[in-house]
């Protein structure tokens, strides 16, 4: 009788460790480097953002602005066990790949460069972004709070008395490092 007890504890605890082994893969760490900077112009005035390809109005107007990155392996992360996975209890937590951003996204700076004249103005004060709440705020506002993963960024024109009707945008990004790249848009025309 105290056999078959043992027998019985023995195979329970056996059938634990067999359930509980993971196939888990092997886990990587990243880095995304930053390489640059895309701008696009928007017409906003539909339900989708379409490119504005030819004339569009200042109350519809938006800009995309993607920082474009390379992505690197940077640690292969050491996988735990013996020769076998990780017998956890009954469950399975693999280890996932992760991603580090070295020099990370600081803020960026708009710039509207006119068309007939070559004045560049500083103009990120004409702009919002969606925060994280679904409501429109400042550029200023919104990098404090920014996810680092954050690189991507649909910003719309919100006061444009100050704009003028044929004008080239720029935008500077910054990273942490101080280190910066440039972008420009075609020439935008404005109703």
């Amino acid at each position: 009788m105290k056999n078959k007890v043992l027998t019985i504890l023995f195979l329970g605890f056996l059938s634990q460790i067999i359930l509980s082994c993971c196939d888990c893969s092997e886990a990587f760490t990243y880095q995304n480097l930053y390489t640059g900077v895309t701008i696009i112009p928007y017409d906003i005035s539909g339900f989708n953002a379409e490119i504005a390809t030819d004339t569009v109005y200042k109350n519809a107007f938006g800009l995309g602005v993607m920082v474009n990155f390379e992505t690197k392996l940077a640690v292969n992360a050491p996988k735990p066990g013996l020769g076998f996975n990780a017998a956890v209890a009954i469950s399975c937590d693999c280890v996932e790949d992760s991603y580090v951003y070295p020099d990370p996204i600081s803020h960026f700076d708009l710039y509207m460069i006119d068309a007939f004249n070559g004045e560049k103005t500083k103009v990120n004060q004409h702009f919002k972004i969606v925060g994280y709440n679904g409501e429109l705020i400042s550029l200023e506002e919104f990098f404090p709070q920014r996810q680092e993963w954050h690189d991507g960024f649909q910003i719309e024109l919100v006061t444009f008395d100050a704009i003028s009707n044929s004008v080239i945008f720029e935008v500077e990004v910054f990273l942490k490092s101080n280190q910066s790249f440039t972008g420009q848009t075609e020439v935008v025309n404005f109703f």
